[in-house]
C-alpha cells in the first residue's frame, strides 16, 4: 500500500514537472489577483503616499513627500495616462512579473529550477507584506538579479539592478558589499569588474541625480531627505537604552516544512553543501547585511515605521538558501506549499480590522462634519491620518502647532492629551460623527482655509525654495546623522563641482 502510495504521488509529481510552465503562469496570476486584492481592500498608506507622489509628478497633484523613493510612483504616474485611478494595479502587475523575471535569472545563474524557487518564495508573510507598501516587491525583485549577475560576474549588468533597487528603496544601500564577490584572485580581472560595477550603476542613476540637480540643485536631496526623516543620529544608534524590536522573527516558522522537505528527500546534502558553499555564502551574506538592518532598525530608525517587513527580506534569503538544495522531486511539495500559503495569506488579510470599508465610512464622516461645521469641505486640516484625508479629497497635513491654528483638526479618535499638546492651544469640539471628531481654534470659529498641503512650511515647495538658495543643505542633513567630516565635504565637493 505504502509503494502504490509513494508510486501516485510520484506520477503526480513527474507530471507536474512536465507541465511546470503551467505552473509558473498560475503562481503569476494567483499572486497578481491576491496583491491586486489587497491593495483593495487596505488601501495601504505607504501606497496611498506613491499614487499621490505620482499625480504631484504628472498631474499637477497637491501632495507630494519628497523623501519617498520615486521609481514606484513614475511608474504609476506613466501608467496613469492610460489607466487613470486603475494605474496602480498595473503597476503591481508589473513588479509581481519583474519579481518572477528575478527569481528565474536567480535560478539560472544558480543552477536550479525556479519553477521549484517560485513554489517556496511565496510564503504567507511574504504574500501579505511584499507589496503592501509598493517598494519592497520591485527592491526585492532588483537585489535578487543584483545577486544573480554578482554569482554570474555580470558586473555591468549587476549595477544597473543595483541602482534599480536604490531608487526603488533606499535601504537597498545596505546590500552593496556584496559587489565585492565580483573579486577573485585576478587583481587586474577584480578591479576591471569592480570599475565596470560602479559606473553602469552610477550611468543607471543619471536620471535620479538629474531630477534632484534640476529640482533641488543638490543630486543627493531626496535621498538625504529620506535619511534624515527616517533616522536617529549615528551617536546614538546604538544607545544602551533601547532595546531590540522581536517582532517579526515569527516568520522563521515558514522555514521549518522547507527545511524538513530538504532533509528528508534530499540525498547526499553534505557533498552538495560543498559543493554549493560559494552560492551559500553570497546567500549568507546577503541575509545577514538584511539582519543588520533588522537590528538597526530597532535603534536607529524612528518610532512609528512598521518594523516587521523589515524582517522579511532576512526570512527570504533564508528560503532562497535552502532553494539550493531542492529538486524535480520536491515539485508537488513546492506546489503544495503555495497553495497553504496562499490561504493562509488571505487569513491574514481579511482578518485585518482595519479596511478600505471602514475607512470609506470614516471619510465621509469627515467631510459630513467639515460640511456642518463650515459649510464646504474645502478646508485645509491637521491630522494624524492625514494621508487618508488628502487621497480622498480632504487637504490634510499633520499637526503642525499653534502657528496653524487656522487650520482645523480632524481627529480619528478623540483629541487626547499628548495631541493637545502638540498642537498647542484653545481648541474646541465642533462635532463627531462615528468615531471621528472635529475640533476648530476657539469657540467663534466659524471658517476654515484651504492652502495646497505642497505650499505649507515643510511642504516640497518649501524644500525646492530652501535647497535652491542653499544648495548644500542636503549635505548638511546627512552630517547631522553621520556626523562625518569626510562625508560632509565630499557631498559639498560634488555639489560645487557640479555648480
Amino acid at each position: 500500500m505504502a509503494d502504490k502510495k509513494l508510486s501516485a504521488f510520484q506520477k503526480v509529481n513527474d507530471f507536474l514537472y512536465r507541465n511546470r510552465k503551467y505552473m509558473v503562469v498560475a503562481y503569476i496570476v494567483a499572486t497578481v489577483v491576491f496583491f491586486s486584492l489587497e491593495f483593495g481592500f487596505l488601501m495601504n498608506w505607504d501606497m496611498l503616499v506613491r499614487i499621490m507622489n505620482a499625480n504631484y509628478l504628472f498631474h499637477g497633484g497637491q501632495y507630494f513627500e519628497d523623501q519617498r523613493a520615486l521609481l514606484e510612483s513614475f511608474l504609476i504616474g506613466i501608467f496613469s495616462f492610460v489607466l487613470g485611478p486603475y494605474a496602480v494595479y498595473a503597476f503591481i502587475a508589473l513588479a509581481t512579473v519583474i519579481f518572477f523575471v528575478a527569481v528565474y535569472y536567480f535560478s539560472k545563474s544558480f543552477g536550479i529550477d525556479s519553477v521549484l524557487t517560485l513554489g517556496v518564495v511565496f510564503n504567507p508573510f511574504f504574500l501579505f507584506y511584499a507589496i503592501r507598501n509598493g517598494s519592497e516587491l520591485p527592491m526585492y525583485a532588483f537585489l535578487i538579479l543584483f545577486i544573480a549577475m554578482i554569482k554570474a560576474k555580470k558586473p555591468q549588468y549587476a549595477g544597473i539592478f543595483m541602482a534599480l533597487a536604490f531608487v526603488s528603496k533606499y535601504d537597498s544601500l545596505f546590500l552593496l558589499p556584496l559587489a565585492l564577490f565580483l573579486v577573485d584572485w585576478n587583481a587586474v580581472g577584480s578591479l576591471k569588474r569592480l570599475g565596470v560595477f560602479a559606473a553602469s550603476a552610477l550611468l543607471a542613476l543619471v536620471p535620479f541625480f538629474a531630477y534632484n540637480l534640476a529640482l533641488y540643485h543638490n543630486i543627493f536631496f531626496t535621498f538625504a531627505s529620506s535619511f534624515y526623516q527616517n533616522s536617529a543620529t549615528l551617536a546614538g544608534t546604538f544607545s544602551s537604552g533601547s532595546g531590540y524590536i522581536a517582532t517579526g522573527f515569527e516568520e522563521l516558522v515558514v522555514l521549518i516544512p522547507l527545511a524538513a522537505m530538504v532533509l528528508l528527500l534530499k540525498k547526499r546534502k553534505t557533498s552538495l553543501l560543498k559543493s554549493r558553499k560559494s552560492d551559500v555564502l553570497i546567500l549568507l551574506s546577503a541575509l545577514f547585511l538584511f539582519f543588520v538592518i533588522y537590528i538597526l532598525v530597532s535603534h536607529m530608525f524612528s518610532a512609528g515605521l512598521n518594523y516587521f517587513r523589515f524582517f522579511l527580506p532576512v526570512t527570504l534569503f533564508a528560503t532562497l538558501i535552502l532553494s539550493l538544495f531542492l529538486d524535480k522531486r520536491m515539485v508537488l511539495l513546492t506546489l503544495l506549499f503555495f497553495v497553504v500559503s496562499m490561504v493562509l495569506a488571505y487569513q491574514i488579510l481579511y482578518s485585518q480590522p482595519f479596511n478600505s470599508s471602514v475607512l470609506g465610512g470614516q471619510i465621509s464622516a469627515a467631510k459630513s462634519l467639515l460640511y456642518s461645521a463650515y459649510n464646504t469641505t474645502n478646508c485645509t486640516v491637521q491630522s494624524n491620518n492625514w494621508v487618508f484625508l488628502d487621497y480622498y479629497g480632504i487637504s490634510a497635513t499633520y499637526p503642525r502647532g499653534e502657528n496653524y491654528s487656522q487650520y482645523p483638526i480632524i481627529g480619528f479618535g478623540p483629541l487626547g492629551a499628548s495631541a493637545a499638546s502638540m498642537v498647542g492651544g484653545n481648541y474646541t469640539l465642533k462635532g463627531e460623527k462615528d468615531g471621528i471628531f472635529l475640533y476648530g481654534y476657539g469657540v467663534s470659529d466659524t471658517a476654515c482655509r484651504y492652502t495646497p498641503v505642497v505650499d505649507l512650511e515643510y511642504g516640497v515647495n518649501s524644500d525646492i525654495s530652501q535647497s535652491s538658495a542653499n544648495d548644500t543643505i542636503a549635505c548638511h542633513l546627512i552630517y547631522s546623522k553621520l556626523r562625518l567630516s569626510a562625508v560632509l565635504d565630499a557631498c559639498i565637493g560634488v555639489t560645487d563641482v557640479l555648480h
